[in-house]
């Protein structure tokens, strides 16, 4: 072999081997210890799905897939991605941490979400920007209850294919139809914007409460067939934080989630959006929800899963900065 070719300095780090943390960022197995820009929570949770259960392994799934944006691949000595498209660097230098997942028991929704709320509330304490992935969509309720006593009050967008507004099922009031409807019950929640909206399962009831409230929707064909900026017209401003539910996209491009419906939006829809409220908003934490890899065992869901998440992180720390 020659001499020259053979690799002398660092890591080559590829993707197919180490441990699977988010992006193969350093773990932090104790919130007490958190010191870093970013927290990755993962919430193994799918007790609230009345579908197609498998979403209690989303985290794991979007961790396996995330191994292929692994910051220092091969070699790279540079932290951070680089943009083909917009010829520069995003996220040089933020600092991540995975942080593992809740410690979640399944059928116990009382115990488990206050853990979860536990466990954000410190990430909050911890001045870290948190990044949640479900998980059903139901844990989203339990991680914006963590932020009462946050600064300010924020408001809500929620990119999804369904408002999730139903106040109960026979009585069941925490599942993954009910999450927006509950945040809407915290008195630090103003504003609601629903994103992606469509199909023919969608509760009337539910929306009229929605509406009455002065919740927001952008239906799926409303961004799909007019113009961005009506779009982005609609995005409050202020404290932001932001739900993605994977069934917001089109299952040709998301097929691994519990609740697919036909007509989503695209990729290039939702990164523009991202992009457009990063830049509009202060945008104050996320979460991602709904990769189910039961149903889909290719990995494109819970690689776009991914993408996406680093992406949005790219567009607010990008913004944060500027400012």
């Amino acid at each position: 072999m020659n001499e020259k070719n053979k690799t002398t300095q660092g890591s080559v780090n590829l993707s197919c081997g180490g441990i699977a943390s988010f992006c193969k960022f350093p773990i932090c197995p104790n919130l007490d210890d958190l010191k870093s820009d970013v927290a990755i929570l993962g919430i193994p949770w799918d007790s609230g799905t009345g579908y197609r259960p498998g979403s209690r392994l989303g985290p794991r799934s979007v961790r396996n897939y995330s191994v292929r944006f692994a910051f220092g691949e091969r070699g790279v000595k540079k932290s951070g991605y680089w943009d083909i498209t917009e010829k520069r660097r995003y996220l040089e230098n933020i600092s991540f941490s995975d942080c593992g997942d809740v410690d979640v028991l399944y059928l116990d929704v009382e115990e488990s979400f206050k853990r979860i709320t536990k466990d954000v509330s410190k990430i909050l304490e911890k001045k870290a920007f948190p990044v949640i992935i479900g998980g059903d969509h139901s844990v989203t309720f339990p991680v914006v209850r963590a932020y009462k006593g946050f600064e300010e009050d924020i408001n809500l967008i929620h990119f999804d294919a369904h408002p999730d507004y139903n106040d109960s099922v026979l009585g069941v009031r925490f599942a993954s139809g009910s999450p927006i409807k509950r945040c809407s019950e915290l008195n630090h929640i103003k504003k609601i914007l629903s994103i992606g909206v469509r199909g023919l399962r969608n509760n009337e009831v539910a929306y009229q409460d929605a509406i009455s409230r002065g919740n927001m929707f952008v239906s799926a064909d409303e961004v799909l067939f007019k113009k961005e900026i009506d779009i982005i017209s609609k995005i409050p401003q202020g404290n932001i934080y932001v739900t993605i539910d994977m069934d917001v996209f089109d299952p040709s491009i998301a097929p691994g989630v519990c609740s697919p419906e036909a007509g989503g939006l695209l990729y290039y829809h939702v990164k523009s959006l991202l992009k457009a409220i990063a830049i509009k908003c202060r945008v104050v934490g996320m979460d991602l929800v709904e990769v189910n890899p039961m149903v889909e065992n290719i990995g494109v869901t819970g690689s776009l899963a991914a993408q996406i998440i680093l992406e949005f992180l790219g567009a607010i720390f990008d913004e944060k900065y500027r400012r």
